[in-house]
């Protein structure tokens, strides 16, 4: 084969790179996914807003534990510090894994499963990778962070699909979990974004419901533990009043993103992100 001959195949058939078409993301609508999501508020053997309830009356007793506790150790010593500190830890892992657990439970709403009460506590058989995984994303984010804000925010984004890939596949390991994110969000960490961004009149509200707390509704709280365990209460109640709505549709939403992102694309435009993982 003469130079010629050589460069004419070389054009019709360049040498083969690596294939990519796990990186070739496509615009999703977020609007149908939000519609979706609200469409299926009410479906289910357990409708989302009643597991929501179910789910915020759980969280709530945890942070009302968790309150008690953390009075008791502001005013105690020893050994006894301790014990309130282990309590407090082991609540906040119960807490993880319940919402693993709810992650869970909006995958089975999209697939139209019917979901019972029990369907919330589907996480605990492998509790101990929720747990390893939350620490472990939390390392990495916190590293990220340590350069900037902004490569912290990417990073986040980056592993956001690492404990919906371990509740979609519980036989995955921790880190499988977390290298299947980076590849997953890559192309999509800017429409995930903007699809939670969406919801910023939502988190709006519930901040000022937090500020409200913190800085009127304290302050007539009395200095005791059941000041402590009474402003845990007050707190939770006044959240769900937004959270009941506002936790299935983020949930779901995010959850149907994340099915849309991952599914086998077909003939699909690449789609440019400008967060891309060159961070």
């Amino acid at each position: 084969m003469n130079f010629v001959h050589f460069l004419h195949f070389a054009v019709r058939f360049p040498p083969f790179r690596q294939e990519r078409s796990f990186f070739m993301p496509m615009q999703l609508d977020t609007g149908a996914i939000k519609t979706e999501s609200r469409s299926l508020l009410r479906t289910g053997e357990v409708n989302p807003f009643r597991m929501t309830l179910f789910y915020l009356l759980i969280t709530l007793v945890l942070d009302t534990i968790n309150s008690g506790v953390s009075y008791m150790i502001d005013s105690a010593g020893g050994f006894t510090v301790l014990s309130f500190s282990f309590v407090s830890i082991l609540v906040g892992l119960v807490a993880l894994v319940l919402n693993a657990g709810y992650y869970c439970y909006c995958f089975g709403i999209l697939r139209r499963e019917e979901m019972p009460y029990e369907s919330l506590f589907d996480a605990f058989p492998f509790a101990g990778k929720v747990i390893l995984l939350s620490i472990v994303e939390g390392v990495f984010i916190f590293l990220w962070s340590m350069l900037f804000v902004i490569p912290g925010i990417i990073a986040a984004y980056r592993y956001s699909f690492a404990m919906l890939n371990l509740c979609e596949n519980p036989e995955l390991g921790v880190m499988e979990a977390l290298n299947l994110s980076k590849r997953q969000t890559n192309g999509y960490k800017m429409q995930l974004f903007l699809l939670q961004l969406s919801f910023i009149g939502y988190q709006i509200i519930a901040v000022l419901i937090t500020l409200l707390y913190q800085y009127v509704i304290i302050s007539y709280l009395p200095d005791s533990l059941s000041g402590a365990v009474l402003g845990a209460l007050i707190y939770g109640v006044l959240s769900a009043v937004v959270a009941v709505y506002l936790t299935p549709y983020l949930n779901l939403s995010t959850c149907r993103f994340y099915q849309l992102a991952t599914a086998p694309q077909v003939n699909e435009p690449p789609h440019f992100d400008s967060w891309n993982d060159n961070f």
